[in-house]
């Protein structure tokens, strides 16, 4: 069994479905809402615990009832938590979700806890987290803890850098090994405007240079994953589905890669295995509610899944 640390966040999360996304000083009325477990750590976590790895979250909640809950529900998955921080004066972070009739969302999230997960607290924890373990991080945490983690770390190192901030354009990200965009965090990343109309190709080579060669997965939703790699472009296919949430659908490539890099898959059929789990979600509401199985995917893997 291979292990995966994820350093990340937690999120309560609160979905509103409307029949379309707000616009600036709009009232809208929800057709139903609900509260679920999320946050991009949380989630990647769930994720890749239960495509069999040996996970361990470390993260940082408050002494509230949402992150009591958020406790209990990671070690109902068998998530090892002793290095998730209980903080006393902070609330449990929260994501406000937005939800329309296409599946397409917008999300606010205010850190809360997220926000204490200090650079002490893991050069501390770091000591006991296995020298091979797969280290994933996202960006709902401050960057610094997250650099300091990677800096430290021996094993293989994968950064889902969301949510991109345009400050990010200038870093080295030499204490990287992968790095897993989706094309609005590339553009960011490169300097560009989240909606410049560059190209998919261009922006992985942009991608390429910009990181001195970093392995690029970059995520393109419904098209599958582009791959930057020694040198080489790979294209990873996804799986054509009716999409009813796409909310999610990053954090389940990224647990599932993460995963499959732990058992020793290879990167394109890591990959290959994350897009057909991040595909396969976006049929269902939700983000830990709709992750699929492990033989639903082997399934669509061998060919047998219907649309």
């Amino acid at each position: 069994m291979g292990t995966v640390t994820v350093l990340g966040s937690y999120n309560l999360g609160v979905t509103f479905a409307v029949e379309a996304l707000p616009v600036w000083g709009q009232t809208l009325l929800s057709r139903h809402s609900f509260f679920s477990h999320g946050g991009k750590g949380s989630n990647q976590a769930v994720t890749a615990a239960r495509f069999g790895a040996a996970v361990r979250f470390v993260g940082a909640v408050g002494q509230d009832a949402a992150g009591i809950s958020a406790r209990e529900m990671l070690l109902h998955e068998g998530i090892d938590v002793s290095q998730l921080v209980m903080v006393p004066d902070e609330p449990t972070g929260i994501g406000t979700i937005f939800l329309d009739d296409n599946g397409h969302n917008a999300i606010v999230v205010h850190p809360g806890a997220n926000a204490r997960l200090r650079v002490d607290t893991i050069l501390q924890y770091q000591r006991d987290w296995p020298t091979d373990t797969v280290l994933l991080a996202q960006l709902e945490i401050p960057f610094d803890t997250v650099r300091t983690g990677f800096a430290q770390h021996s094993g293989i190192r994968i950064l889902n850098p969301a949510p991109a901030d345009a400050s990010y354009a200038q870093e080295s990200w030499d204490w990287v090994d992968i790095l897993t965009p989706n094309e609005t965090e590339a553009r960011i990343l490169c300097g560009l405007t989240p909606d410049d109309p560059v190209t998919s190709s261009d922006l992985l080579q942009l991608m390429a240079g910009r990181t001195h060669g970093k392995t690029i997965v970059l995520t393109l939703g419904a098209e599958g994953a582009l791959i930057w790699h020694q040198g080489q472009n790979i294209r990873i296919p996804a799986v054509s589905v009716k999409a009813v949430d796409t909310t999610g659908a990053g954090d389940i490539f990224n647990g599932v890669f993460a995963a499959e890099l732990a058992h020793g898959e290879s990167l394109p059929q890591a990959a290959y295995k994350a897009c057909v789990g991040a595909s396969l979600s976006v049929r269902w509401p939700g983000v830990i509610p709709a992750i699929p199985s492990v033989d639903e995917v082997e399934r669509t893997l061998q060919g047998g899944h219907q649309n």
